[in-house]
């Protein structure tokens, strides 16, 4: 299992991101970008977990037996972390207030989709495809929203906050066709199940890499 676990490519660029984010930390340790090191370690922790349970489903902290192999209840809270943060984030840097009210309302309408999606599926052993597609579309709305704000700012292309923005809207424009396609997917889909894991893999690198080329060619210190 350790083979695996180190081989495992999402685990080392989220591990390498948060090294750098760490090491870049003096650059924006009082701005609200602060909180980014904790949410990539809790991201890193929680894929550990997940992978560990897809390779043993004994391993399993929640669940045993019938539920053992299912690990769809730790990424919910993932996503309403991931989601929540990143939308707190592109509200409190944008200062139009027009911007923050469209960011607010995406905000509480994700809220309420997650709630829905929550009380109609079974959370232990269904993926919320809804809510997590509905939360991808308003963080590239908010994305979008940020960078046309700040577009023009002087050195914004040297922020971080630029390229997390770039990658996040490269990664949720990609996936959002790839998680609906998983949920067709079947153990007959060779050639899908095959596919998607690889782009979905690419959407990650190319995420997470915008994050690091970010971190590492940051100018001066960002703050609030």
């Amino acid at each position: 299992m350790l083979k695996e676990i180190l081989l495992y490519p999402p685990l080392q660029i989220y591990f390498v991101t948060l090294i750098i984010t760490i090491f870049r930390y003096p650059k924006y340790f009082d701005s609200k970008l602060k909180y980014l090191p904790v949410l990539l370690m809790y991201i890193f922790l929680t894929e550990l977990l997940g992978l560990i349970i897809n390779l043993d489903s004994s391993k399993n902290p929640f669940f045993n037996d019938l539920y053992s192999k299912y690990n769809f209840i730790i990424f919910i809270v993932y996503d309403l972390m991931f989601f929540g943060y990143f939308f707190y984030l592109f509200w409190h840097f944008c200062c139009l207030q027009q911007n923050k009210k469209i960011i607010l309302i995406g905000s509480t309408t994700y809220a309420l989709t997650f709630l829905i999606n929550a009380m109609f599926t079974n959370i232990i052993i269904e993926p919320q495809l809804y809510s997590y597609n509905i939360g991808s579309l308003i963080i590239i709305l908010a994305a979008f929203i940020f960078l046309k704000e700040k577009i023009q700012t002087r050195f914004f292309k040297k922020n971080a906050l630029f390229w997390i923005s770039i990658g996040l809207l490269i990664f949720h424009i990609g996936f959002i066709p790839i998680n609906i396609l998983y949920s067709f997917s079947t153990m007959e889909t060779k050639t899908m199940n095959y596919i998607l894991p690889k782009f979905h893999l690419a959407l990650v690198f190319l995420m997470y890499g915008s994050f690091i080329y970010g971190f590492i060619q940051m100018k001066g210190k960002l703050k609030v």
